[in-house]
């Protein structure tokens, strides 16, 4: 009594809880680190020395290459599996199609051609397992439609309907070690090893001669760029630079000008392994969206959008981004596109994207290696405002990345009325831009393109935590005149202020917001709902230009006043 008694009034400087765009979590395989360990990462981490070499450490390096000044990166490692694959059939005629599985343990080309019509057990066929260059005697189809495919640890099964005459089905296998190509009079060579990063190796043969005394040049990215020349070793053995392959030459005469070639396929990770190494890091950090480095299908999506769902009911919204697979050998581009549409009809869901854009990227030591085009586009993200589309052409193209060459505006415009993401060539432009930022989002979602997603998930974000002032407040009297009392009023100009942080940033990220409560609630039984609409800035997808032509002087010549 009879003191100056001090008391805090907190909360009342404007000041918004901090939002979480800018920051990412990006998970795939890689050589080193603990799995399901958060790495926080800056542009100037050592990459290789944290994580080694693989996929995920290809991507980090393209993200960090496009995001901007200070982008803020977690990276999990997640277990490796074997690269290899079975592709699928390829079926050329009238007659039902076929499928293949299995395991892959060698490399091949099978073809199976049809040579008398029939049921199975009955239809004659021939085998070729060199890519078609020769075929074995006709034999009886398998009674029961399944055709072991060689050493190769696959087998093409045929579907119980009539075999038609003449009609092929094509099938690649191909392990982690993809087989090596040969051009020149040279001995073979061996390659072996356990993948641990993508390649594109080419030995050549500069100098002839055996061991210790022929020279040879060594390239891991297809020839774009070249080692030193070096002497061929003692023992033959030649280390593939990091990428965990050893190359073997025979104690013979190495011929000059002899070339060799091999394509090695980077370890993938399961969609199980994903969810699991992220399970502590998701509990740890809250971040914008999460990249899934690897190769996926629509089941792959369909877990991460039951992932993304989980996030959201536990007041995190949180998206995901994932790549589909490059085209495999034997593969064209039509039919890779089509393959890939299949995927994305078949599944949708508004809080996950896949990029199926694809190229050559290079990195800062100049290697250029074809891969997915997600950890280009997640950098760009983490560069710009939540409203802001990625393929917004001011603000350059994709200087990283050259295109397929085979890729044309009708594959990238059936992808992307499809869903994915993907990149596009705009006549008179040299680089590559990005198309619509596409989710899978069904055609009659508002959530269609990243841009919506990036910016109602932050308001939705600020607006829970500035409403969270309010829990457990007075409501005042919802009888007055306004028909609200004074502690609604203050929950609304809380949310209020939240989006004003949006409206009053630059560059803005809403043009504007609308809060209401309903009046008439029961908020004893019911609690308080708020509704608010948050109106956004439209992005520019199209420009039409309409040109005339006009001689001057003439009655058409917009600058003369008409009578």
């Amino acid at each position: 009594m009879g003191d100056v008694l001090e008391f805090l009034v907190d909360g009342t400087s404007g000041l918004a809880p901090g939002g979480v765009s800018g920051t990412a979590i990006v998970t795939g395989v890689c050589s080193k680190g603990t799995v399901g360990k958060a790495y926080l990462l800056g542009k100037h981490s050592d990459l290789e020395g944290l994580l080694g070499v693989g996929p995920l450490v290809d991507t980090l390096k393209d993200v960090f290459a496009t995001g901007g000044q200070e982008p803020v990166v977690i990276a999990v490692p997640v277990e490796g599996l074997s690269g290899g694959y079975i592709g699928s059939v390829r079926h050329t005629g009238s007659g039902p199609s076929a499928t293949a599985t299995g395991s892959p343990a060698g490399n091949l080309d099978a073809v199976l051609k049809i040579k008398t019509a029939g049921a199975l057990g009955t239809a004659t066929s021939e085998l070729s397992l060199d890519g078609g260059k020769t075929f074995a005697s006709a034999e009886a189809t398998p009674a029961n439609g399944q055709v072991t495919l060689g050493d190769s640890g696959a087998t093409l099964i045929l579907t119980d309907e009539e075999q038609k005459e003449g009609d092929t089905y094509s099938v690649t296998v191909r392990t982690p070690i993809g087989p090596v190509e040969k051009v020149g009079t040279g001995p073979d060579i061996d390659m072996s090893g356990t993948v641990k990063a993508a390649g594109e190796l080419v030995l050549k043969i500069v100098k002839g001669g055996g061991r210790n005394q022929g020279t040879y040049q060594l390239s891991l990215d297809g020839g774009d760029s070249w080692d030193v020349e070096r002497t061929l070793p003692a023992d033959g053995l030649i280390a593939a630079g990091s990428t965990g392959v050893t190359i073997t030459v025979p104690a013979s005469n190495m011929a000059v000008g002899t070339v060799y070639t091999c394509r090695l396929a980077p370890p993938v990770p399961s969609i199980s392994g994903v969810m699991a190494a992220l399970e502590k890091p998701l509990e740890r950090y809250d971040v914008e969206f999460v990249l899934i480095v690897g190769p996926s299908d629509s089941s792959d999506w369909a877990a991460a959008g039951a992932k993304a769902d989980a996030l959201w009911n536990l007041h995190r919204p949180t998206y995901f981004k994932m790549a589909y697979r490059l085209p495999q050998d034997g593969e064209t581009v039509d039919d890779w596109t089509a393959a890939c549409k299949a995927e994305l009809d078949s599944y949708a869901h508004r809080f996950v994207q896949v990029c199926a854009a694809y190229g050559e990227v290079s990195d800062p030591s100049g290697k250029r290696l074809m891969r997915n085009w997600a950890g280009l586009q997640a950098g760009r993200v983490l560069s710009i405002p939540v409203c802001r589309a990625t393929g917004r052409v001011k603000d350059g193209g994709i200087s990283q990345g050259t295109l397929d060459e085979d890729f044309n505006e009708a594959h990238q415009k059936t992808l992307e009325k499809a869903g994915a993401l993907t990149a596009k060539r705009y006549a008179g432009l040299s680089s590559a831009y990005w198309g619509d930022s596409r989710t899978l989002a069904d055609p009659t979602s508002d959530f269609q393109y990243e841009e919506v997603v990036r910016t109602v998930f932050k308001a939705v974000r600020l607006s829970r935590m500035a409403a969270l002032k309010s829990m457990y407040d007075e409501a005042g009297d919802p009888t007055l005149a306004d028909n609200q009392g004074s502690g609604l009023n203050y929950l609304k100009a809380c949310i209020e202020g939240a989006h004003g942080t949006m409206i009053a940033a630059r560059p803005q990220e809403l043009a504007a917001s609308k809060v209401e409560i309903p009046a008439g609630q029961d908020i004893v039984n019911n609690g308080v709902a708020v509704e608010f609409t948050l109106i956004g800035l439209p992005i520019i997808r199209e420009i039409r230009l309409f040109a005339q032509y006009v001689y001057a002087g003439s009655r058409q010549d917009p600058r003369l006043e008409v009578a």
